[in-house]
C-alpha cells in the first residue's frame, strides 16, 4: 500500500462490513487466515506452528483495538466466538491443529482432506496444502462452513475492508475502482489463488467510503464492542450446495489431481527453464490443442523468422526428412535435400518437428538419429551420409518436437528416441483455459460458465483447452461447441460410453440455454 496515500476507511465502512460479514463461516477459519497470513501456499514449505509463531499473524488478521490485546473474529456466527483472548496462538490455533493432527474430529471439523499437517524432527506441528487443495476447502463443516451441504460465503470487499481498516488508501481511486483495488491488494497479501477465493468469498456491491482521518484503536474496539453487544441478523445470504457443485466450482479453477505439486506446474514454465538449462532436444507431449505449438510459438514466433517449422506427415520416411534420391526435371537422378537436412545445413537455430507421432522418427532420421544428443554435436562428430558427403549438426541448434499422444495413428517413441530428448508434458490445464478467454476478450458470467463447462468435460476425455481458441466475446456459447467441441467429442464417444456425449450436452444446455 502506498505511504504517501491520504484517504482512510470511514466509520460507518467497517459497521457496514461487520453486518456484511456475520455468520459467513464457522469461527475457525480464523485458522486457515492465520496460516495463509503466515505464508501457507502451494509450492511453498510448510507453515511451522508453535506456541507463539501465530501471534504476529492473529494480530494482523483479528486486532480490534482492545485494550487487552483481545481478538475479534468478524465472520463468527455468535458474539461468544467473535472474541479470542490474546494467547489464541497457542489456545487455539496450535491446540486445535495439534487436535486435528491426532484425532480428527475433537474439535467441530476436520479440514485434513485439504490440509496436510505433519512435524518436524523437533515435533513442532508444519501444516501446508495437500495435494487436492483446495477442494473441501469452504465446504461443509469440515471446510469451515456453519452446517455440512452449505458453503462459506464471506463477501469479498467487506473482510477486505476489515483487513485495511487501518490501512492508506490510493487517493485516486473510489467507488467500483476502490473496491477492486482492496479485493486485489487483499488477494496479493495474503496470497490468495484464484481457486481459493472462489473456494470462500462471494462477491457484493458493498459501497466502501472514505475519510481523511485514520479509524483509531478507539474507533475499531467500540465499533466492536457494540457490534458484538447487538448483532442482529446475519445479512449475507447461505447458500446450500451439493458437494458436486463445489468440486467443479474449484475445479473451474484450478486443475486438481492427486499427483505432487511439482507435477502440477505450468508446462510452458517447465519448457523454458528446460531451454535454460541447456537443453538442446526437447519433447512436448500430450493430448491435441493442449498448447504444445502455442508455448513454441511463444519462445519463437514465426513471424520473426526465428525458427523452421517442419510438419510431419503420416508414414514419412528418410526420404522426406532428411534426403532422397530422386530424378530432376531433365530424369537425372541424384539426392535431394529434405526440410530438415535443409534447415540444419541453412542455419537455422531453432528447429520444430510437428507431430512426430505421425510416422517412425527413428527410421525417418536415419543415420542422423544419434546427433540429436547434446554430447554429439558439432563438427567433432560429422558423419557421412548416404549421399558420401560429411554432415553435422551444429551444438547451438535447438530441436523442439510435439507429439499428439491421442492420435489413433500415433507411432510409439522407442526408448533410444525417448533417451536424447528432455520431455516436457502438456496435459490440459483449466489455468490454460481461463488465459485463453482472457485473452478472447470473454469475462463473466460467460467466462465463469465456459471454465464450469471445461472442468465438467475433463471428468470424462481430456480435451485440450485449445479448442475454445477460435471463441470470440461475443460467440454464442452453443453453436460454437455444437460444431467445434462436440465433434471431436463425438468422434470419441462412438464407441466408447456415447452416454456422455449425452451427459455434457445437457451440462451445456444447463450452462447456457434459454
Amino acid at each position: 500500500m502506498p505511504a504517501s496515500a491520504s484517504q482512510y476507511l470511514s466509520k460507518p465502512t467497517l459497521q457496514q462490513a461487520l453486518k456484511r460479514l456475520f455468520a459467513t463461516a464457522n469461527h475457525l477459519l480464523k485458522i486457515w487466515f492465520t496460516l495463509k497470513q503466515m505464508g501457507m501456499a502451494e509450492g511453498k514449505p510448510p507453515v511451522l506452528v508453535t506456541t507463539s509463531s501465530p501471534n504476529e499473524a492473529l494480530a494482523r488478521l483479528f486486532s480490534f483495538g482492545s485494550p487487552n490485546d483481545e481478538l475479534f473474529v468478524p465472520f463468527a456466527h455468535t458474539p461468544r466466538f467473535m472474541k479470542m483472548e490474546g494467547d489464541a496462538g497457542r489456545s487455539i490455533v496450535q491446540t486445535s491443529i495439534q487436535r486435528w493432527k491426532t484425532s480428527g474430529s475433537v474439535v467441530t471439523c476436520d479440514p485434513t482432506g485439504f490440509l496436510a499437517i505433519g512435524t518436524n524432527a523437533q515435533e513442532q506441528l508444519l501444516v501446508g496444502p495437500t495435494r487436492s487443495y483446495p477442494l473441501g476447502l469452504g465446504y461443509g463443516k469440515n471446510g469451515f462452513a456453519l452446517d455440512d451441504g452449505q458453503r462459506v460465503t464471506i463477501p469479498a470487499t467487506a473482510f477486505a475492508a476489515w483487513y485495511y481498516k487501518q490501512t492508506a488508501l490510493p487517493s485516486d481511486k473510489s467507488g467500483t475502482a476502490l473496491n477492486e483495488y482492496l479485493v486485489s491488494q487483499m488477494q496479493t497479501d495474503l496470497n490468495l489463488s484464484a481457486a481459493e477465493l472462489a473456494a470462500l468469498f462471494v462477491e457484493d456491491d458493498f459501497g466502501v467510503t472514505t475519510t481523511t482521518r485514520r479509524l483509531t484503536d478507539s474507533d475499531i474496539y467500540s465499533a466492536c464492542t457494540s457490534f458484538m453487544g447487538s448483532p442482529g441478523e446475519a445479512v449475507t445470504s447461505v447458500i446450500n450446495e451439493d458437494f458436486s457443485d463445489h468440486s467443479l466450482r474449484i475445479r473451474s479453477m484450478k486443475t486438481i489431481n492427486d499427483q505432487p505439486q511439482w507435477l502440477k506446474r505450468s508446462p510452458t514454465e517447465v519448457l523454458q527453464e528446460v531451454l535454460k538449462a541447456g537443453a538442446k532436444a526437447v519433447l512436448l507431449y500430450g493430448p491435441p490443442r493442449t498448447g504444445k505449438t502455442r508455448a513454441i510459438e511463444k519462445l519463437y514466433p514465426r513471424s520473426k523468422g526465428t525458427s523452421t517449422t517442419i510438419q510431419i506427415h503420416d508414414g514419412w520416411g528418410y526420404d522426406n526428412l532428411v534426403q532422397g534420391f530422386r530424378p530432376d526435371k531433365s530424369g537425372k537422378w541424384d539426392w535431394e535435400s529434405g526440410p530438415l537436412k535443409k534447415a540444419i545445413e541453412g542455419g537455422s537455430k531453432v528447429i520444430v518437428l510437428e507431430e512426430i507421432n505421425r510416422t517412425n522418427l527413428t527410421q525417418a532420421l536415419g543415420e542422423i538419429f544419434s546427433l540429436i544428443e547434446d554430447a554429439y554435436r558439432g563438427e567433432a562428430h560429422r558423419i557421412t551420409l548416404r549421399n558420401g558427403n560429411p554432415f553435422f549438426i551444429p551444438a547451438d541448434v535447438v530441436f523442439l518436437m510435439t507429439m499428439n499422444t491421442l492420435d489413433k495413428s500415433t507411432e510409439d517413441i522407442d526408448d533410444a528416441m525417448m533417451g536424447r530428448f528432455a520431455a516436457v508434458d502438456f496435459p490440459p490445464r483449466i489455468e490454460d483455459l481461463g488465459e485463453i478467454i482472457s485473452e478472447s476478450g470473454i469475462v463473466d458470467p460467460v467466462a465463469g460458465k465456459l471454465r464450469d463447462l471445461y472442468a465438467f468435460i475433463l471428468d470424462y476425455y481430456p480435451l485440450g483447452q485449445g479448442y475454445f481458441a477460435g471463441m470470440k466475446k461475443d460467440s454464442p456459447p452453443i453453436p460454437y461447441y455444437a460444431s467445434r467441441v462436440r465433434p471431436v467429442l463425438a468422434n470419441h464417444f462412438r464407441d466408447y460410453k456415447p452416454e456422455n456425449l449425452g451427459l455434457i450436452d445437457n451440462k451445456v444446455e444447463s450452462l447456457f440455454g434459454k
